[in-house]
């Protein structure tokens, strides 16, 4: 995907994070474990913020944040992309979270290297964090919950 301007870039930024909300509001539905669909309401509450604050380039919060050191599972890496569906079942859902979290992560890193903005660098290199975050919680729940049961 190819990007002119920054201003394409927060569009993007805006409709992914509302696909992202719509798919966490989905799994927290079908979720069948209360700890699930708790951190799925989570993320999906986390993305609707996101997209808040791409609407309104509300940048501020983004210097108080701190980053965190993380592992990364690299299981989106081994995942087949899959179009959004309504229907999705579990595996799916997660699935297709591991792969829009990553590329989320990619997108918001390479959008921080288009600016010269340092509070708007600053913006998109916390948000790349967050979605670094949910990509780990996303593929140790397909860990612990579809690979092993399989």
């Amino acid at each position: 995907m190819e990007f002119a301007t920054l201003e394409d870039i927060i569009r993007f930024a805006v409709q992914r994070e509302e696909t992202a909300y719509r798919l966490y509001k989905t799994a927290a539905e079908k979720a069948t474990s209360i700890a699930a669909r708790k951190m799925f309401e989570e993320m999906a509450n986390e993305e609707a913020g996101h997209k808040h604050a791409f609407e309104n380039l509300n940048i501020e919060g983004a210097e108080h944040y701190t980053f965190a050191e993380r592992p990364d599972m690299k299981l989106a890496e081994y995942m087949v992309d899959l179009p959004f569906r309504e229907d999705m079942d579990y595996p799916e859902i997660l699935r297709y979270a591991m792969k829009t979290e990553e590329s989320a992560y990619k997108l918001y890193m390479a959008a921080s290297e288009m600016t010269d903005d340092p509070k708007l660098k600053r913006m998109l290199t916390v948000l790349a964090d967050v979605e670094k975050g949910h990509k780990l919680k996303v593929e140790t729940l397909y860990d612990e919950k579809v690979l092993t049961e399989m």
